[in-house]
């Protein structure tokens, strides 16, 4: 009987150490949980949109009228060896 004090006592001790590690891990989780909870998506969302400047511009505007199957067709030149 002696002898096996000491594998359930070596058994014992981890537990206590998990125990704290997932009571922290739930503390920390909650603490996320709750910070978030408190911005917001929708105010996340705000901020970014009125820090986006109102752009009236059209990117397309300035775009040269250029046809590339017009300079890739060789039967509109004249050969220069004939």
């Amino acid at each position: 009987m002696d002898n096996e004090t000491p594998i359930l006592n070596r058994g014992k001790r981890p537990v206590p150490i998990v125990v704290l590690i997932v009571i922290l891990l739930v503390l920390g989780a909650g603490f996320w949980y709750w910070s978030q909870r408190e911005k917001g998506a929708v105010g996340a969302a705000k901020d970014v949109s009125a820090a986006v400047p109102e752009i009236k511009t059209n990117p397309g505007q300035e775009v040269p009228e250029v046809n590339p199957l017009d300079l890739a067709n060789p039967f509109k030149y004249t050969n220069p060896l004939r």
